[in-house]
This record gives C-alpha cells, structure tokens and sequence, in this order.
C-alpha cells in the first residue's frame, strides 16, 4: 500500500511539473509517448469497466433481515420509529417465514396510531420483482397477522383538531338540512361550521365529545357549542361509534340534526377501510379513562408499501 502511495504521488509531480522537469534535464525522450496512431484507439469507443456487486441483493437470502427507522416517510404514511424483523427471507424464491413489524408514532393522514404491532406465522410468498422494482412487499396471498394497536386521548385530539378533519364534520349549503331550509327557504344560504373539537375517553367504553360550531343560516352565523356522548364499539372488525346522544347548552336539540353530526363523526373512521392494503378485524377493544384505548385482533396484510411508486 505504502508503495502505491508513493507511485501515485510520483504521477501526481510529473503530472504538475513533467514538462519543465524534461527541459531542464533534457529527459523528454524518456517520458511515455502516445501511440503512433490515435484515432484509432479512440474510434474502438470507451472502455468499459464490468460491475462490481459485493452483495446481488436480488438472489440473496436472509437467515434473518432485522430493520430500525427512524422518521420514515411512505408513500402516504410516516412512522416515527418503526421496528422490522424478517426470517427466512428469500428474493429468489420469494418467500419469507415471518414478518414482526413494531410502529411508534404511525401518521396516516390526520390519524395517528401510538403503538401498532403486527406478527405473522407462516410460510408467506411474495413477488420479488415488484418488491425490488416497485418498494411493495406484495403477497401472493393475504398473509394473516395478529395485531394490537394503541391510539391515546392526544391522538385523538391531534386528529379532531387538525383543518382537514374539522372540515369534512362541516356542513356546507350544498348538504340536505330540510328541516332548516323548511323554515329559511330553499334559496337560504345554510351551512355548519366546527371550528375546534375535543375528545375525552370515558369509564365504560363511553366517549365524550365537545364541539364548537357555528350555524350560518341566512348571513348570520350562530354559535352552537355541541356535545356528544357516545360509545365505542366493534362492527364488521373495525371501530364505531354507537348509541350516541348529542346535547347543546344541556338540551337535546332536532334529531335531524343530530344524526347529521353522528353521521359525520361515524364517517371519521371510515379510513380505516378505505383501502386493501391491509384489512383489520378487530376483535378486542378496551377503554383506559383519560389515556388510551387498546385493540387487538387480527389483519389481512396484502401488501406493505415502503416507499414511492
């Protein structure tokens, strides 16, 4: 090494000062000449240097692939720590034995998960090509996962606060509110604006929440301070909202408008389903007052997208 040093620095000096250091010394005849016929050396076009690969990750085989992030990006999800363990992985074959996958912090839109754990059991196979083309772990068939998740009382205020959710629980002219427009007229310029929110967990699986709104009904806004009480509840794997009672200033109001807002609120978690990427069959779920609610059950995990297409 310490030769080749040496050689290198040597060009570097003859590269710098050759031309002088040849005059002086009368030694151009000893400096490498070109060849006699240089165009045809350049017509043969440039040299081409084979690849080098230390690892030919589209065969390779992992006794056990263990990944940690830290403030991920995907391709419409972030994780603030996310923890990957894959056994017996295999891109030749396309098959993997299991998948753990522990999410801290997973933001997905406006929602965000605090703790979400998935483990699968196995053998599962997988389309290698689309893994390294595409950044989608995607299954040939739905791979099985049992799954818990955790979503705290600042979460859930984090994703009732945030614009895009308050906008979608307004209510814009263009929506039915007969009720009012029976007694303002159809040409009456209706609307109903949330304009801040908050969510408290309850004892019993009950949930509570409070809504500032504004009812804009022929120019003139009202403020209407709305409060739902409501439970949390398991249908079709997913969660809702049920046996809900809306109250503003200690009063029931118009049913219609009521079960507008309960509506909306229960829209709120359609996310969840929007897409079949993953699908969740929640079995168990858990109420902590004041902190956390928990559920656990299992998922069909289709595919998992790690980055953008």
């Amino acid at each position: 090494m310490k030769c080749g040093i040496q050689f290198i620095l040597a060009l570097s000096i003859i590269g710098t000062s050759g031309n002088a250091l040849a005059q002086e010394a009368n030694l151009s005849s000893l400096l490498p000449q070109p060849p006699a016929n240089t165009d045809s050396v350049l017509n043969n076009g440039p040299v081409v240097v084979p690849p080098i690969s230390f690892i030919d990750i589209n065969s390779g085989r992992f006794g056990k692939l263990e990944i940690d992030l830290v403030d991920a990006q995907f391709l419409d999800a972030a994780v603030d720590k996310m923890h990957l363990i894959a056994k017996n992985l295999d891109l030749n074959s396309g098959t993997l034995q299991s998948l753990d996958i522990d999410i801290k912090g997973g933001h997905f839109q406006d929602f965000t998960f605090d703790n979400l754990v998935m483990n699968t059991a196995g053998t599962l196979n997988f389309d290698p090509g689309v893994l390294l083309n595409q950044k989608i772990l995607q299954f040939r068939a739905p791979a099985t996962a049992q799954v818990s998740a955790a979503i705290s009382e600042e979460g859930l205020n984090r994703f009732l606060k945030s614009p895009r959710t308050l906008d979608r629980l307004s209510v814009n002219s263009g929506k039915k509110l007969g009720f009012l427009k029976s007694l303002l007229g159809n040409n009456a310029n209706i609307g109903l604006t949330v304009t801040d929110g908050n969510i408290s967990l309850d004892k019993g699986n009950r949930v509570t929440i409070a809504m500032d709104t504004k009812l804009a009904a022929g120019g003139v806004g009202v403020p209407i301070p709305v409060q739902l009480n409501t439970r949390l509840s398991l249908k079709d794997g997913w969660v809702e909202l049920s046996d809900t009672h809306l109250l503003t200033s200690g009063q029931e109001i118009s049913p219609e408008l009521s079960q507008m807002i309960v509506k909306k609120v229960n829209g709120l978690a359609n996310w969840g389903q929007s897409t079949d990427d993953i699908i969740f069959k929640f079995t168990k779920l858990k109420v902590v007052p004041g902190n956390k609610f928990i559920l656990e059950g299992t998922a069909d995990v289709n595919r998992l997208r790690f980055g953008r297409n």
